[in-house]
């Protein structure tokens, strides 16, 4: 009975929470087992919007996010995609996504119910995913192999048909209803640059790196026509909206109208003096507009002759070209430039949105190109939209390469690179992003022991409480920065500095901001510096050398080199009572060293990839290391006890909590993972026979010791050898 009463009252709480409860919620949306919040929500690879504006949807890292374009509110999370989604498609009731990835699946989701419906599959790992990965896969690197898979997914106009392409250079038709394959398009010697359908439908128009526009009818499965005449590779391919034509962009510099009748060319345009990357008609189709490098061109249709020519002042090439739906206005979209107006009837440019790390001006485009952006609103109504964006994407982030507790647990600071370029402060408790520092390229992160302030790896510091800038320390291509523990100290590694040294550690004097001290002995750029508990020694890690050395803080003198290690240094770290070093490495190891005696104590194996950051826990009993298999693993100084996945890409950093109960992790996914820790990283164990350290004798400890005969470790009576002997000791311990 007392039972019934307790689900009673929880199936109350739960139907009267407030409509937004959930939606605020989605920190904790399809986290990874055993992880209890996302910060982030992943880089942004692709996005659209339903053709009435209501929905935006994002292909992040990690899934696709589903947002209400008018309140900004974050709806769902779909996911299901092993990998990258590069592509995503919203039917044209808005009632279906179609998603393709590098997982060689296109994959459908019921926008209403925010679950997925079907699962395509036939596209095969494509001739560029194997140049990929002959290329990547090397044994000095990480060894993960990285695949293109599916590069776009469209729907028909009537949602019938679903088309996809992708690296293994096939065009595909599905039919939508009953999620099966209508035809394979094949015939492609090369990648599919561009696909369009006409404006009934019953065709398609494909541009490729072969310099031929291909013809297909939608209903017979066939090819019908080949359009040659291009030099090289079609960038872009559009229909005109009667059908009647199609026009095409190649990087020969040329655009070229053809008869879709006659499969024929009728025209060649010239003027573009670089490749011609986007063709789009005028709602009329008596204009056409076309981007290049550095200019958008117009053409009058009936007479092949250019109307306007408008320069664009950017160092990037204009990607994307569209007509307003009166057709008085042109967008273009500039990479790294934003998103502009070119207003025909006024002849001048208007808006002009830069580019900012919450890829704002994709957004715009996107809304631009499928006509729901209104050019000629107010301005306050246009920067009421603008700041509605940029809070929708406020947390996608590119890569994380660092994160890093305060002293006292309650922020998180995280830092990235790329298109990322800040650093974001975290409010552990309510998982909340409550500050953003404008800090350019971040490769890592350090608070002060005060928790007063931070500094980042190129040198720049930063007050936390007011988030305004302190002082700049003069560090070129800083990989890694730490407080000393009194925090009068920052040490810095380096992978080049102003007079092209590859290899420096320097010590800087925190109230002046001035550099004391200097070394170059690594050879190849320094990875990962790290101070011992009572700041008198410092580690460093090496790349090309592979090696981990040590230094006297005082007279700045090297004590000690470690070697061991067969590949790159990424990251050492001191255990809490500065007697033990953990280092990690591209050789896919975890090093344990005794700064006594300056030797290796243990190799910890199991990473199938260069582990790229290690940590201890506060008490020293647990080690934690981020590889770029995409795991974190966490490890006793004998063995393995835990391995966290949920991470879809290489995990550059993790960090504990002061108390131990929480471990950060940053990734290439653009997200930080907090998972939570059992006991027995805050807790002493004493018993010996507790193998695995999760506080409790059992079989698990007797599996641990089994799998490990022969080994040196877990030796529990000290004989040198583990055998049956330790199995009974496990045996006796259990309760």
């Amino acid at each position: 009975m007392k039972n019934s009463v307790y689900l009673i009252v929880l199936l109350l709480l739960l139907l009267y929470q407030p409509q937004n409860a959930f939606a605020e919620n989605y920190t904790q949306w399809k986290l990874p087992e055993g992880a209890k919040a996302r910060l982030g929500k992943g880089g942004i690879n692709d996005i659209t919007c339903t053709q009435d504006g209501a929905l935006l949807a994002v292909a992040s890292t990690i899934g696709i996010w589903i947002y209400d374009l008018q309140t900004s509110e974050e709806l769902a999370l779909l996911t299901g995609h092993i990998g990258r989604i590069n592509s995503i498609s919203f039917s044209p009731d808005g009632q279906t996504i179609a998603s393709g990835g590098s997982d060689n699946t296109v994959r459908l989701y019921n926008v209403s119910t925010r679950t997925e419906i079907g699962r395509l599959e036939g596209h095969t790992e494509g001739m560029h995913s194997l140049l990929f990965s002959s290329f990547l896969c090397n044994e000095n690197e990480s060894g993960i192999c990285y695949t293109e898979g599916i590069y776009n997914v469209s729907f028909s106009p009537d949602g019938r048909t679903l088309v996809s392409w992708g690296d293994d250079n096939t065009v595909r038709l599905w039919d939508v209803n009953s999620q099966t394959q209508i035809h394979t398009l094949e015939g492609y010697t090369g990648s599919v640059e561009s696909i369009s359908f006409s404006p009934d439908g019953q065709m398609i128009a494909s541009g490729g790196n072969d310099n031929i526009v291909r013809l297909w009818d939608v209903a017979m499965r066939t090819e019908i026509g080949r359009l040659e005449g291009h030099t090289a590779a079609v960038n872009s391919v559009t229909f005109s909206p009667d059908g009647q034509k199609i026009a095409s962009g190649s990087r020969d510099n040329t655009v070229r109208f053809w008869d879709v009748a006659t499969l024929s060319e009728i025209g060649r345009l010239e003027g573009h003096t670089s490749w011609v990357n986007s063709v789009s008609f005028s709602p009329d189709g008596t204009t056409l507009a076309s981007g290049s490098y550095n200019d958008v061109r117009m053409w009058d249709v009936a007479t092949q002759s250019g109307i306007a020519i408008h320069e664009v002042n950017y160092l990037s090439s204009v990607e994307g070209v569209s007509f307003s739906p009166n057709g008085q206005t042109i967008a273009y979209k500039v990479h790294y430039g934003g998103v502009s107006y070119w207003q025909l009837d006024r002849q001048r440019v208007m808006g002009g949105y830069i580019l900012d790390p919450e890829h704002i001006w994709e957004v715009l485009w996107i809304v631009v190109d499928q006509s729901r952006w209104d050019v000629n609103a107010p301005r306050d109504v246009a920067y009421s939209r603008e700041r509605r964006i940029r809070t929708m994407l406020a947390e996608h982030t590119e890569t994380v390469s660092s994160v890093s507790f305060s002293p006292d647990g309650k922020t998180i600071a995280s830092g990235g690179y790329y298109v990322g370029l800040d650093v974001f402060l975290w409010d552990v408790a309510t998982q909340t992003k409550i500050g953003r520092l404008d800090s350019g390229w971040v490769n890592s992160v350090s608070f002060s022991p005060d928790g007063e302030s931070i500094v980042i790896s190129h040198g720049d510091l930063w007050d936390v409480d007011t988030q305004t800038k302190i002082g700049t320390l003069n560090i070129w291509g800083g990989n890694s920065v730490v407080f000393s523990p009194d925090g009068k100290t920052i040490a810095s590694a380096s992978g080049i500095d102003f007079y092209f040294h590859n290899d420096i550690v320097r010590l800087w004097d925190v109230d002046t901001q001035t550099e004391i001290g200097r070394h170059w002995e690594h050879t190849g750029a320094v990875k990962s510096v790290s101070f011992s508990p009572d700041g008198t020694t410092l580690a460093s890690a090496g790349s090309i050398d592979g090696t981990v050395r040590l230094w006297d803080v005082d007279t700045w003198t090297e004590i000690a080199i470690l070697r061991g290690h067969t590949g790159w240094v990424n990251s050492v770290a001191f255990s809490p009572d500065g007697k033990t070093i953990v280092s990690g490495s591209n050789d896919r190891t975890v090093r344990l060293w005794d700064v006594a005696t300056q030797t290796e104590i243990s190799r910890l194996e199991g990473h199938s990839a260069a582990v790229k950051s290690v940590s201890f826990s506060p008490n020293g009993h647990i080690i934690a290391s981020g590889s770029d298999d995409n795991t974190v693993r966490l490890w006793d100084a004998r063995v393995e006890i835990d391995i966290l996945e949920g991470h879809i890409d290489a995990v550059n950093s993790v960090d504990f909590s002061p108390d131990g109960h929480t471990l950060a992790s940053g990734s290439d996914d653009g997200t930080v993972l907090l998972w939570e820790l059992p006991k027995l990283t805050t807790e002493t164990n004493n018993n010996a026979a507790d193998v695995n350290m999760d506080g409790v004798v059992n079989i698990q400890d007797l599996v641990t010791v089994a799998n490990a005969f022969e080994a040196a470790e877990p030796d529990l009576n000290g004989d040198g050898v583990v055998n049956i002997i330790d199995l009974i000791i496990v045996a006796q311990s259990f309760k």
